[in-house]
């Protein structure tokens, strides 16, 4: 798989900016995580909880009519009082206007207010509603009655009530039909009674409950950062299960099966890499054995320039095999200025040959944790490739440093910023016309820097040329 191609594998991922076949850029999706979907199936048990408990409160008060008369009495006792504006001692008290409205239609209702020496302070009936007007026989006594004729009820009670911190007694009667003057009286239940008390309980049980999911996936996370830190490079790193819970613990397993799976498949890959250099080497240095102890002609020439070709191609392709394979230990120390030094040293004459040359420059290149011979492969893959595209006459600079970064330059057309993406994909070339190599020395490149957690720059020379940065 090319670059290119794991670039576009990777834009379909929840989180995630990706780009569609037109190059519309998809809008990006909410990442759904684990945690989420508990919490929102909790809340919607909840949720439920509270609904069925708010059900079979109503249906019990309507299955209770007692109660429901219970609740009107006093309802309409209480709303009286807050009402009312009491007098001096002995005085008559003042009612709100907002007392002559009904409680339903087609309900009327009267009220007689007695005071502690059982004295009448106020009155008021609708219609032809009568109440009697005798002060209750025990101040203490309260009481409900209910008459029913058809469909239609006459309610009366007394309930005790205070206003300005005084005493009153307050009689009502409530005449009417249907259900409809109790509904507000079970609103009210409920809201303050039910709704309220059930919110409270089912909000510290949903807190109680996230509490419990995010510690409960805890060791989920740190189990997913543990296998996010493994360094590609070290494929022998395995991880440990910081908690006993089961599930936890079959994922990591899980997890280190695998690595053990990819340790061998990388350890047969070098196997192989090493068996191929045996077998295939062997051969072609006894072609290019035989090729040269042919007599002078052009197709000797030919035959040379296809061995060296065919030999450049099998070792690139050794290459990339090992490059894919690195492993790096903790150890492992690399001098960006000796590598860049000693690599531009070797392939000066090669650059002479071919009519160019090598400038080095030591800029303060760092050591890094990394493994030399691979690094030192890269960049060798670098320098090769500005060779190829240098004019003759013209210099290959080579910078080790400022820090964790060696750059390269040529001076040649340079390389569009729509093909700079691409020149690292697998057997990719600019200019297929040129039969200096297969197109894997970038690809090889890219990848050993890909395992040192680095990665290669593109940019444009000043004046003219391409500038390749190796920066880890």
């Amino acid at each position: 798989m090319s670059r290119s191609e794991m670039v576009e594998g990777v834009d379909g991922v929840d989180g995630v900016d990706g780009v569609d076949g037109v190059g519309m850029r998809a809008p990006r999706r909410r990442r759904r995580t684990l945690f989420f979907t508990l919490s929102v199936r909790l809340a919607v048990v909840g949720c439920a909880f509270m609904l069925v408990q708010l059900l079979a409160v109503v249906w019990m008060y309507v299955r209770n009519p007692n109660e429901l008369d219970q609740l009107l009495i006093s309802a309409e006792a209480g709303r009286i009082a807050r009402e009312i504006a009491p007098g001096g001692a002995g005085a008559d008290i003042a009612l709100s206007a907002d007392l002559a409205r009904p409680l339903a239609p087609d309900t009327r209702r009267a009220f007689v207010i007695h005071e502690k020496g059982g004295a009448i302070v106020a009155r008021r009936a609708d219609g032809d509603l009568r109440i009697e007007q005798e002060a209750p026989m025990s101040f203490l006594v309260i009481r409900t009655q209910r008459e029913t004729w058809g469909d239609r009820f006459l309610l009366t009670g007394t309930r005790r009530v205070s206003v300005a911190d005084r005493p009153y007694w307050i009689t009502v009667a409530i005449s009417g039909h249907g259900f409809k003057p109790f509904v507000p009286v079970i609103f009210d239940e409920v809201r303050f009674h039910v709704v309220l008390p059930l919110a409270l309980l089912s909000g510290m049980l949903l807190l109680f409950n996230f509490s419990v999911v995010r510690s409960t996936l805890k060791p989920l996370d740190e189990t997913i950062a543990a296998v996010d830190r493994i360094d590609p490079a070290q494929i022998a790193t395995r991880i440990e299960a910081a908690t006993p819970l089961w599930e936890v613990q079959a994922l990591v397993g899980s997890v280190n099966r695998m690595l053990d799976r990819l340790q061998r498949s990388v350890e047969m890959l070098r196997e192989f890499a090493g068996n191929a250099a045996h077998e295939l080497r062997t051969p072609l240095a006894i072609l290019m054995l035989g090729i040269g102890n042919l007599p002078d002609s052009e197709a000797k020439t030919k035959l040379t320039r296809d061995a060296q070709r065919m030999k450049r191609l099998v070792n690139q392709m050794l290459d990339m095999a090992q490059a894919s394979a690195i492993e790096i230990a903790g150890d492992d120390r690399a001098d960006l200025n000796a590598l860049a030094r000693d690599v531009s040293t070797d392939l000066l004459p090669l650059a002479v040959a071919r009519g160019r040359s090598i400038t080095f420059v030591d800029a303060g290149g760092a050591t890094i944790r990394g493994h030399a011979e691979a690094i030192g492969r890269a960049l060798r893959n670098v320098i090769e490739n500005a060779l190829e595209h240098t004019p003759r006459g013209t210099a290959v600079e080579v910078v080790s440093g400022p820090g964790r970064c060696c750059s390269v330059r040529d001076h040649g057309p340079g390389i569009p910023a729509d093909q700079r993406a691409r020149i690292f994909d697998r057997f990719y070339r600019l200019d297929r016309s040129r039969n200096g190599g297969a197109g894997l020395g970038l690809a090889i490149a890219a990848t050993i820097m890909e395992a040192h957690g680095g990665r290669i720059e593109v940019d444009e020379a000043p004046g003219e040329g391409a500038l390749m940065r190796l920066r880890f």
